[in-house]
């Protein structure tokens, strides 16, 4: 396959992990960021160049955007006069303006959205049990992201952590409900959202569960049939577990980072694979649904 050059855009604390995975892939990779300790950081891991504005950037074969959510979409439709495939980290919109805009742009032939949990093996196998009927029909799905954070990346508990848990939903049912059950908010002392507790849809119901000011780290998910329920206790297990009626079996899966998952599908798009698995549509179906849910949480 022919060595393909990426356009990377943010190379901070999630953006150098972005690197070394295109690096590891045989990529090479020029670097925009506005910083200068993670320009210097990229060339040290071994980007060919760095730049502080992604306009000097020059002509790629395909771009990566990790910056900040309110800057996500700005740098994209920037981006997109180039006409090459941008693969860009969530929340990509803030308002379905902004994700029609981009629309207007091209974005729904260039853009895909960087939503790793569809690429997490324990969450496929825990759709490929549901998909089985082996539980029996699915009644309820919990998902649980608990854990202290202090950078919100210019978002909330809404923007920066519990869009993990939509698009997980998502992954396993097939969509993301609409009907919004119940839902509780904890803000900080400076009225930032950090807490979300909420139930949607009914039948199957998925609970999410999103902490942010929790001692410990957890990010669990169950789904519960009528003859069993299967469980990832954590994310970075190697097993799922399933309990029916026949017993308990652990399943194994594979244990690559989600995040080498999706940057090696982005790059085999390159080279000529199929689509990355979240189109610039389903990156917006995510946002409609998170701007549904947050609306809905922050009255009642």
């Amino acid at each position: 396959m022919m060595v393909k050059t990426i356009g990377l855009v943010g190379c901070g604390g999630w953006g150098k992990n972005i690197l070394r995975d295109l690096l590891d892939l045989g990529c090479r990779v020029y670097v925009a960021d506005i910083s200068i300790d993670a320009r210097r950081r990229a060339l040290n891991q071994g980007a060919l160049e760095v730049f502080s504005n992604v306009e000097e950037l020059p002509y790629c074969d395909g771009y990566i955007v990790a910056v900040p959510i309110p800057d996500l979409a700005p740098v994209c439709a920037g981006l997109l006069k180039h006409k090459k495939p941008i693969f860009a980290e969530k929340t990509l919109c803030l308002s379905m303006e902004m994700a029609d805009e981009l629309e207007i742009l091209g974005g729904n032939q260039y853009i895909f959205a960087m939503h790793k949990w569809h690429y997490h093996p324990g969450i496929e196998a825990l759709r490929m049990v549901v998909q089985s009927g082996r539980i029996g029909q699915m009644k309820e799905l919990f998902s649980i992201r608990h854990g202290w954070v202090d950078d919100f990346h210019g978002g909330d508990v809404f923007w920066t952590i519990a869009i993990h848990d939509l698009t997980i939903v998502k992954h396993i049912l097939g969509y993301i409900p609409k009907v919004v059950v119940i839902a509780n908010v904890i803000r900080d002392s400076q009225g930032l959202a950090v807490s979300l507790t909420a139930v949607i849809g009914k039948s199957p119901a998925a609970y999410l569960l999103v902490n942010t000011r929790h001692p410990e780290k957890v990010s669990g998910v169950t789904v519960h049939g009528e003859k069993g329920s299967a469980v990832l206790h954590n994310a970075t297990d190697d097993h799922i577990t399933v309990r029916d009626e026949s017993g308990e079996e652990n399943i194994q899966i594979d244990t690559t980072f989600p995040l080498y998952l999706e940057v090696k599908e982005f790059i085999q798009y390159l080279q000529g694979g199929i689509k990355p698995r979240c189109t610039f549509q389903d990156a917006k179906e995510i946002t409609r649904s998170l701007l549904n849910l947050r609306k809905k949480a922050l009255t009642l």
